[in-house]
């Protein structure tokens, strides 16, 4: 390397000069641009023949290239007796299976039976009849359109026109859940919160809970067992998915990553058995 530095510099005005004019071209290599004598520095303490100077952290520098060279550092103070007792960790304890159950039922019945559920439920079915109300209406005047173009034909039978309508647009059956059926479940969804670990989970708690009840409606079998029961009568009582956002402060998406989080738990379970 010094060899290419001096054919690219070279020729040089002086043989050996007593006031060196050093330029780097190395990490750890100068040269002087007067004589072409060549500096390196070592990279440890050992023969070391830099003007090393003092930096603010301790360190030691080569003021002609920059080089840090490394330095054993000792503490002076390595062993103390003044030590401050930290009391170890308990590990999180899990809740009984009673209280669990006490407080998924809990949550049940504020899903369930709830006021924000029944103003849900009151605001379907205002939807639903304003829906069947309009449909009834543009099925009747097509009726006395059709009339007008064939006179012989005669008035429109309301209760034909009524089924027709209820044919198109089912009506909802929305209905309060009773004691039974949020006993019923919250017993389930206990146990599949304690089958899969996941009793645990205190802040994802109302997101599962909720998140199971819709997933009850069809039930839940995974790998030809069923982690949660179908229980139809759950959709009469159930608002819609897309007032959970609006009304509940629930993600939209609840009801996936519900399912989601069951089959990981799942997995994971498997996985350690």
């Amino acid at each position: 390397m010094h060899f290419i530095w001096r054919k690219a510099r070279g020729p040089f005005r002086v043989v050996m000069c007593t006031k060196h004019n050093w330029e780097r071209y190395d990490v750890q290599r100068a040269g002087c641009k007067l004589c072409g004598a060549q500096h390196c520095c070592s990279s440890s303490m050992v023969n070391n023949t830099c003007p090393l100077v003092q930096l603010d952290d301790g360190g030691v520098c080569c003021p002609l290239t920059g080089y840090c060279a490394p330095v054993v550092r000792y503490s002076e103070k390595e062993y103390v007796e003044n030590v401050t007792y930290q009391r170890p960790k308990q590990e999180a304890q899990q809740p009984s299976f009673r209280m669990l159950y006490d407080e998924v039922l809990h949550l049940v019945k504020w899903f369930l039976t709830g006021q924000l559920s029944f103003s849900c439920k009151a605001d379907e079915a205002s939807k639903t009849v304003t829906r069947l109300h309009s449909l009834f209406i543009k099925m009747l005047k097509q009726h006395k359109l059709s009339t007008a173009r064939h006179p012989e034909r005669s008035l429109p039978c309301v209760c034909t026109v009524l089924a027709q309508t209820i044919h198109q647009q089912k009506p909802k059956h929305l209905e309060r859940a009773s004691e039974e059926l949020c006993k019923f479940c919250a017993t389930h969804i206990s146990q599949c919160l304690n089958g899969l670990c996941l009793n645990n989970a205190q802040n994802r708690r109302v997101n599962l809970v909720v998140g199971m009840l819709y997933l009850m409606k069809q039930g839940l079998v995974i790998q030809n067992v069923q982690w949660l029961p179908k229980v139809p009568d759950l959709c009469h009582c159930l608002p819609h998915e897309t007032s959970l956002e609006k009304v509940f402060k629930l993600s939209m998406k609840l009801v996936c990553e519900t399912e989601n989080e069951i089959k990981l738990a799942l997995r994971q379970r498997v996985q350690l058995l």
